[in-house]
């Protein structure tokens, strides 16, 4: 299995990271235990490690998921061969509207240069509830910069296009979605919200 730069970050050698990261996968279990849903959307799901988190603690749901990205969910597959992964575009999802009881996009928007697309794409789709998580700047660019990652870019990961901090994409996200939520694993801002 090729290694891709998400899973590298699930997979790092830096304790503190994995640490971080496990409190963020497990803060995510328990708002999507705490919904009592059946079914869920993975908008860009990448290699699947929160999906199979999910599977862990509530095994009868049903997941769908997709991303961008053919190598990562190739690897999705090997990793939950029994769940329906597909090539998508989170700002045109080719799902019917109110589909699904929650659709979770984590760690997406700040790859795009048009969010609130997929935040129009995302309310559409879901029935009920949306779960987003964005890095929570200027925190995450400094925890990168005191690790040595992107130093001439002052610790601001390449592949990001948005920055937000815990107001700023609050605001944007309320446009669509009535907040439940807000919670700060850090370096993530975690959002739960309801279908306006």
């Amino acid at each position: 299995m090729r290694v891709s730069s998400n899973l590298e970050k699930y997979q790092s050698k830096n304790f503190l990271k994995r640490a971080f990261i496990k409190r963020f996968i497990r803060q995510i279990v328990e708002i999507v235990q705490s919904l009592k849903i059946s079914g869920i959307l993975d908008a860009g799901c990448g290699e699947g490690l929160i999906i199979h988190n999910i599977l862990r603690k509530i095994p009868k749901v049903k997941i769908d998921a997709f991303d961008i990205s053919e190598q990562a969910l190739e690897n999705a597959k090997k990793i939950l061969p029994n769940n329906n992964f597909f090539q998508g575009d989170i700002t045109d999802i080719k799902l019917p509207s109110n589909d699904y009881d929650l659709i979770i996009a984590l760690e997406i928007l700040e790859h795009l240069e048009n969010p609130e697309a997929a935040l129009r794409e995302l309310k559409r789709a879901t029935k009920k509830y949306c779960l987003i998580s964005v890095p929570w700047e200027p925190f995450f660019s400094l925890g990168n910069l005191s690790c040595g990652k992107n130093i001439k870019r002052i610790g601001k990961d390449k592949e990001h296009l948005q920055f937000w901090n815990k107001k700023e994409i609050v605001g944007i996200v309320e446009k669509y979605f009535d907040i439940i939520s807000v919670k700060i694993s850090f370096p993530w801002t975690i959002i739960l919200g309801e279908k306006k």
